[in-house]
């Protein structure tokens, strides 16, 4: 393919990045189910105003791959690689060697995180390894809500919905029920009670992980009222629903909390109109993921998390 450029997507004219991620964007409605346009608005806006980091490699006048990036105080996140098909099969690997060379320039910088599904089939796994990236698989996965009916069982405590002042006790039960695990590894967004309180308020307030539906999400509270475990729930598609976040305080695992608070989730959705629900798992996060085979959930898609700490 003649004259291949590569060129900061702060130089590159808005309306051919903007045709790219049309095509994105049906990628990601015809691979994954979800509706990506919420996201691409963000990024348009950003894109306009010439303030969004990454690269883009165009042929002729046509963009055919695009990687963003992100930084907040020592930490870059690589937001998305996508590559269009057919293209030469060295356009991602070319985009994100320079966004990861970047990024690894910038001395400030002290961990890189990305977790990327992949969509028209790419692998850009080599290219993290090779940039000496850690390589975690993690798993999409799917439940049929139609084929789920059991009842929501019973819990000692009590289940209430979801309500913004739930916030703050959410978020010291997701950083103590991921304080120890492959996920406080992977994000540092399990690192401290803060990060713990910026990751769910970002959850809430913006559709990185789909539009918070607060209506089928809920909060358990034991006999004394304090919030000891909750799921958050996002819409990705008008028949597709996201758990973004289930987190349930260790000293309460083990007594139904989990399985009361999911069956009360898939019980609303059904009502609701939903067809299907969504959450992706760590494969070294054993317990969950074999808790969501019992559940009923299949992997659709496996994916990689990947991190980079400087020495």
């Amino acid at each position: 393919m003649p004259d291949l450029r590569v060129e900061p997507l702060s130089l590159a004219e808005v309306e051919l990045i903007a045709a790219l991620m049309d095509e994105e964007a049906g990628a990601w409605l015809r691979e994954l189910d979800w509706d990506y346009s919420p996201i691409r608005r963000i990024l348009m806006s950003f894109l306009k105003q010439r303030l969004l980091p990454g690269f883009v490699i165009s042929s002729g006048r046509k963009a055919i791959g695009y990687t963003y990036f992100l930084t907040s105080r020592q930490k870059g996140v690589i937001g998305t690689v996508y590559a269009s098909q057919p293209g030469p099969e060295d356009t991602a690997e070319q985009l994100l060697s320079r966004a990861l060379e970047t990024l690894q320039e910038n001395r400030s910088l002290q961990r890189i995180e990305a977790q990327i599904i992949p969509l028209n089939g790419l692998d850009v796994t080599p290219v993290f390894t090779r940039h000496g990236f850690q390589s975690f698989l993690r798993h999409y996965m799917e439940l049929d809500l139609a084929a789920d009916s059991l009842p929501v069982p019973a819990y000692p405590g009590t289940v209430v919905p979801w309500n913004p002042s739930h916030l703050l006790a959410a978020a010291t039960v997701a950083h103590r029920s991921y304080r120890n695990g492959i996920d406080a590894v992977i994000c540092e967004d399990y690192g401290s009670e803060l990060n713990c309180e910026n990751y769910l308020r970002s959850l809430v307030e913006s559709p990185g992980c789909g539009i918070f539906q607060p209506d089928p999400s809920f909060v358990g509270l034991d006999r004394k009222g304090t919030p000891c475990g909750f799921i958050l729930v996002s819409r990705i598609s008008p028949t597709s629903a996201m758990i973004p976040q289930i987190s349930i305080n260790p000293a309460h695992q083990g007594r139904g909390l989990g399985t009361a608070l999911v069956r009360r989730v898939f019980s609303r959705l059904r009502s609701e109109g939903y067809k299907t629900v969504r959450l992706t798992v760590s494969q070294q996060n054993r317990r969950a993921y074999e808790w969501y085979l019992r559940l009923g959930f299949k992997t659709r898609r496996d994916f990689g998390a990947y991190l980079w700490k400087r020495e």
